[in-house]
């Protein structure tokens, strides 16, 4: 007999945008897509052709090596090979340049240029950017030794570069060059050359926005500082090592995995090293001001901390001319101030002035003021800051920003990781990211898991969005979590991201962790203690350590706010679980204000089918939270993980029955920031109401007219088009305009023609709104219809379709029926959806026996496999010893499938079985032609 299955296997006509078509003749070449033009300022994409066997492009500027793109992606998901990235022209010096890319081919390298002119904003008084040339080399590459010891050849001034590569800085070291990227990281030496003229008196300072993970910082061959942790800025003062003329700075990095792992878990994502942002030299007075903050707060209270050198032995005040303008443009403060930076520098005693009735700064009014301050002759530069008056706190189980309540916010986390950038990101890249996703309806968000840019600070300011900020301590056990040394650290972390992020009143909450062991006392005791430092730093926002301990976390007792990571749906259980979980979670934390601060399925773009891995699912995911959650009370948001793909390890799979490692890829956005099918169904101000399955007839075509209900679901109505791909075998009528009111519904019919056929794919219903939004596309699917028998399988009470009869448990076979089981009864389950035929079925983990008895003549017989809540497990159909439907795998949650044999005429006893001891079989339905 003849085994045919029925698959329910969509290609998505909503997925991923394809590249541009290469232009006639480029096949074997290497042309420039983008840039355009070329004069370059800020943020630049760039973008090649290249021949088809390319394996990777290599990016530079006059030598200046500065990404690499690699065919890695593409090899991994299927999708076409994009040679894209981006740079920043404000990183190379001013003026004229060849920007080059070299495809690697299996034949050679193949080369395209473009002649650009860069623009460089000019440095300020005292200060000296050393963004750009810099010469690089890993461990390997250099002789034996090199980094070793208190003064490592390497970093001394006659040490030769002939084994360095020049590159760019700032940068992702393993982003610039494809074979420095690896898993488990590298030692590297980072060389320059500064020419610092005549010195004089003044101090020289070197400032390090960003070195991951650990760095030993030189001057000419002498160690002028250490970090540990990257994110955050260094100073050190290298006075005493410098001297006039040329000047060598010299900088090991360390971003091998047994290092970071000392500290924080290295697995979650790529630990992309080397000096991520920028680098600049700044020569102050002997006591001046170096770096000012400003916050304010609902009462008018407007407080500036101000960072210094003092040389002295005594505290000195500096003066500086204070100016307050408000949003209006009036100017409210204008006078003197004095900061008192004690002896030996550090942090000036806090001044705090009072704005009268301040205009309020919150997510519907950003009101944002500007604050200059500009230090007396000598002692330092001015300095302009955009602070915004603003109270956070906890009213009962709410948080409440300038005493309203805040709930129920959009959110997302996102990973700074970039095709050949890496971690490193243009301000101007940063920034068209998060305007693309407020504009989208996202108003909170979290840097995963380290502090992000002050420029994506500043954007979230601009814009009214809200920020929830995290020292990068991930998944460590309870015995780590005690450690003196892993405190130190992350107390350090926390305090410097204090320092430099507290003027940003975007920033709400501040979090000392993310899925610790927090479920033990240990890992309680360190969010206690961590929560008491940030206090002491900073009383006026609210406190978290993120967690996936849910109802056995033991921290919660010290947090403000409850942030809880729930993939429910995804790794376990199910969505409808989510809500419950949710009430017990806030139930164990005392009726505190909860949060879900990541959730999310992994999707790769283009995938076909519904089920997990496919932007099918991710997008019934997202739908479903939102239908959930979206409205809970007493809740802050709703946070999606993540809004873009980022490289992750080589064994990654989260949970992707068919991963694409090192890829991880539950984001919303691809790698190269194509939207995938749950960006657009996120903020979708319809939904389509689950479709029934339309009766298909059998004998021959026939025109069907399928019912499809649109509700609004934003409150405000919307217009748009049903847009139909019809199921394998029909054609569809047009597509249909819609417009649904405000708070109504819409039933619209559609129309395919066709008859059932045993191997044909289901169709889709889109309610399409605009290019970028559209409601979750629902399956049109056809049943059988005419048939000689046609039973729905599953409870004794569910309803059932229309046209069938009922096979439930209690469906013992008679001669007069025709149909039923022999021998025990099964179990059956009732899921309430998609629709009568497919939310119930018959199962069982042992075998059991349905008798049917068919009339004379040959018969297709239809067997419909599936479960809207869970994997329909792989079994067989049998008779006789002899296997007639073997399922042959397990069928992803929400996946139906018509399985069918042929039958002659006579009464058959089919043999249900799983094919896996302590698995299910499921059947939910049984046609007979």
């Amino acid at each position: 007999m003849r085994l045919r299955s029925w698959v329910v296997s969509v290609a998505l006509a909503v997925g991923v945008a394809l590249p541009p078509a290469l232009p006639a003749g480029a096949a074997e070449s290497v042309a420039f897509l983008s840039p355009t033009g070329s004069s370059l300022s800020g943020t630049v994409d760039v973008a090649v052709t290249a021949p088809v066997a390319t394996t990777a492009v290599r990016f530079s500027l006059d030598g200046i090596a500065f990404a690499e793109v690699t065919r890695q992606y593409a090899m991994a998901t299927g999708a076409a090979p994009r040679w894209s990235t981006a740079t920043d022209a404000s990183w190379f010096p001013a003026g004229a340049h060849t920007l080059r890319a070299d495809a690697v081919t299996p034949s050679g390298v193949v080369t395209g240029t473009k002649s650009v002119t860069t623009t460089r904003p000019a440095d300020p008084p005292g200060v000296s950017t050393l963004n750009g040339a810099w010469s690089l080399a890993t461990e390997d590459e250099l002789p034996a030794g090199a980094l070793d010891g208190s003064a490592p050849p390497g970093a001394q001034p006659a040490f030769s570069e002939a084994a360095m590569t020049t590159a760019l800085v700032p940068d992702s070291y393993g982003a610039v060059l494809d074979r420095w990227n690896s898993d488990t990281g590298h030692r590297v030496l980072y060389r320059k050359g500064i020419d610092l003229g005549t010195l004089g008196t003044p101090r020289t300072h070197l400032v390090f926005e960003s070195c991951f993970f650990a760095c030993r910082y030189f001057l000419n061959g002498t160690e002028v500082g250490t970090s540990t942790g990257g994110y955050l800025p260094q100073r050190f003062d290298v006075t005493a090592a410098a001297h006039d003329g040329v000047n060598t700075v010299a900088v090991i990095v360390d971003n091998r995995k047994a290092t970071i792992n000392a500290f924080t878990t290295s697995h979650l994502y790529w630990q992309w090293g080397g000096l991520l942002q920028g680098v600049r030299l700044e020569r102050t007075a002997a006591v001046a001001v170096t770096n000012i903050t400003a916050e304010g707060t609902a009462a008018g209270a407007l407080t500036l901390r101000a960072q210094g050198v003092n040389t002295g032995t005594v505290t000195l005040g500096i003066p500086a001319n204070l100016t307050v303008v408000e949003p209006s443009g009036a100017t409210v403060i204008d006078r003197t101030v004095w900061f008192n930076l004690p002896a030996g520098g550090g942090q000036a005693t806090p001044l705090t002035l009072t704005v009268p009735n301040p205009t309020l700064w919150s997510p519907a009014n950003p009101a944002r003021y500007t604050v200059s301050v500009t230090p007396g002759s000598g002692y330092g530069q001015p300095v302009t800051l955009r602070p915004g008056f603003r109270d956070v706190a906890v009213s009962g189980a709410d948080v409440t920003l300038n005493g309203q309540v805040v709930s129920n916010l959009p959110g997302f986390n996102r990973h700074a990781d970039f095709p050949g950038l890496g971690r490193t990101q243009p301000d101007g890249l940063a920034v068209r990211e998060l305007d693309q996703l407020y504009a989208k309806g996202y108003r909170i968000f979290r840097p995963g898991h380290y502090p992000t840019t002050p420029a994506m600070l500043d954007e979230a300011d601009r814009l009214g969005m809200l920020v929830i900020e995290e020292v990068s301590i991930q998944q460590m056990s309870g015995t780590a979590l005690a450690g003196t040394a892993l405190r130190t650290f992350a107390k350090d972390q926390l305090s410097r991201m204090v320092d430099r992020d507290r003027g940003h009143p975007g920033v709400v909450v501040w979090s000392v962790g993310n899925e610790n062991a927090t479920n033990t006392t240990d890992g309680a005791n360190y969010v206690d203690t961590l929560i008491r430092h940030g206090r002491g730093l900073d009383p006026s926002r609210l406190y978290t350590e993120v967690s996936a301990w849910h109802t056995a976390d033991k921290a919660y007792p010290y947090e403000d706010v409850v942030l809880a990571n729930v993939y429910y749906g995804w790794y376990d259980h199910t969505f409808a679980d989510v809500p419950g979980l949710l009430d017990a979670i806030q139930s164990t934390a005392g009726n505190k204000p909860v949060m879900v601060s990541e959730y999310g399925a992994e999707a790769v773009a283009g995938r076909a089918g519904t089920g997990k891995g496919t932007e099918y699912y991710q997008a019934t995911m997202v739908d479903e939270y939102n239908r959930l959650l979206g409205h809970r009370p007493h809740t802050l948001g709703l946070m999606y993980w993540t809004s873009t793909e980022f490289q992750c390890s080589p064994t990654w799979s989260g949970g992707n029955p068919d991963p694409v490692p090192p890829f991880h890829t539950k984001a919303l956005r691809t790698w190269f920031r194509e939207p995938k099918l749950g960006w657009k169904v996120a903020f979708a101000p319809v939904r389509i109401r689950e479709l029934a399955t339309f009766p298909a007839p059998l004998a021959g075509p026939a025109t069907v007219t399928v019912p499809v209900t649109v509700d609004d679901i934003g409150g405000h109505g919307a217009s748009g088009t049903l847009v139909v791909t019809p199921p394998d075998g029909f054609t569809a009528g047009p597509d249909r305009p819609f417009t649904v009111p405000a708070g109504g519904s819409v039933t619209v019919n559609v129309t395919v023609t066709g008859a059932f056929g045993g191997d044909a794919a289901p169709g889709l219903v889109r309610a399409v709104i605009d290019a970028d939004t559209e409601a979750l596309p629902r399956q049109l699917v056809p049943a059988p219809a005419g048939a000689t028998l046609a039973l729905d399988a599953g409870t004794d009470t569910s309803p059932v379709t229309a046209g069938y009869r009922r096979l439930g448990p209690s469906t013992a076979y008679t001669t007069t029926l025709g149909y039923g089981w022999t021998g025990p009864a099964p179990q059956s389950r009732d899921r309430t959806a998609p629709d009568d035929l497919r939310r119930d079925f018959a199962t069982d983990t042992a075998p059991r026996t349905l008798r049917v008895t068919l009339p004379a003549g040959s018969h297709t017989v239809y067997l419909l496999v599936g479960d809207n809540q869970y994997a329909a497990d792989r079994m067989t159909v049998a008779e006789g010893g002899g296997t007639l439907v073997d399922t042959g795998a397990a069928l992803p949650i929400g996946t139906f499938r018509w399985y069918s044999t042929t039958l002659a005429g006579g009464t058959h006893d089919l043999t249900l079985t799983a094919t896996t001891a302590g698995t299910y079989w499921k059947l939910g339905a049984l046609v007979a032609s």
